[in-house]
């Protein structure tokens, strides 16, 4: 189904090539006679130009070889002006589109269903929103926060276990990536809890991230790479379904500056976001 904020794209780009072209033909006008065309007329292999302009006739001025720039600058025109009407023609369309388009039709026919009938359809199609919804509200049991470790609290009051998990958890949220803490996750092995389990909206499936914060600790580290060989025997990988991002305290996660420190990259509709060292 078309995603609305598909077509907001694609509207930004058509416009935005509408006045790229409009720019180029301006300067190109200029280089020629006002109203100026271009006939062609195969020759061999090739093709002898000729210029019309109002005053030259139906067979126009002959484009010497030295001169193949003022041929290119007209036969440019022709083309952007053709283009400049079809890109025209696509954008009211999509914009005729926006505007009159019904609510997503699956939801909008169940809301015509009476409440009864309702609680009894299974939609076959979500819209993002409400794919998002349902997934960030879903039910499962975090691990317990043993008494006397630090409270440490998100932007939004979700208490974490280290001030790196704050970090993390706060720029998703303000990158608007859905996530959930420490959801438990099944392995084959055993389960495990990701420190963050992230939502591709565009797929439609889980990734996860892993932050392994204490890695001058031998034992800790030992264990960060048996966890991390556990993820890759289910199959599950860094870059493709897992997130890897580790410190010391020699090195621990940039906060000075977060947008200019961290480097960030959208792949495949989340976002990385890695630590200098």
């Amino acid at each position: 189904m078309i995603r609305e904020k598909d077509i907001l794209q694609e509207i930004e780009f058509l416009e935005d090539s509408l006045v790229k072209t409009a720019s180029e033909l301006e300067k190109l006008r200029k280089m020629v006679p006002d109203g100026a065309r271009l006939r062609a007329v195969r020759s061999g292999n090739g093709f002898h130009y000729f210029m019309r302009t109002r005053e030259s006739g139906i067979n126009g001025i002959y484009i010497k070889g030295n001169e193949r720039q003022k041929a290119e600058a007209i036969a440019q025109i022709e083309y952007d002006e053709k283009l400049m009407i079809k890109l025209q023609d696509v954008l009211d369309n999509l914009i005729k589109w926006k505007r009159t388009r019904e609510d997503d039709p699956f939801e909008s026919t169940l809301e015509h269903m009476v409440p009864g009938k309702r609680a009894l359809i299974r939609v076959s199609h979500k819209t993002d929103e409400s794919f998002i919804s349902d997934w960030a509200n879903q039910d499962y049991t975090r691990l317990e926060f043993r008494e006397g470790l630090p409270d440490y609290y998100t932007r939004k009051g979700l208490r974490v276990r280290s001030k790196s998990e704050v970090i993390i958890a706060d720029i998703l949220d303000e990158m608007s990536v859905p996530f959930l803490y420490e959801k438990p996750l099944y392995l084959g092995t055993g389960t495990v809890h990701p420190d963050f389990t992230l939502l591709n909206i565009k797929e439609r499936r889980e990734v996860y991230w892993e932050h392994f914060g204490m890695m001058d600790d031998m034992d800790y580290r030992n264990n960060a790479f048996l966890k991390i060989r556990k993820y890759e025997s289910s199959g599950l990988y860094q870059y493709e379904s897992v997130i890897w991002t580790f410190e010391t305290g020699m090195h621990p996660l940039n906060t000075k500056d977060q947008k200019n420190d961290q480097q960030t990259e959208e792949k495949n509709g989340i976002w990385y976001i890695g630590c200098q060292a």
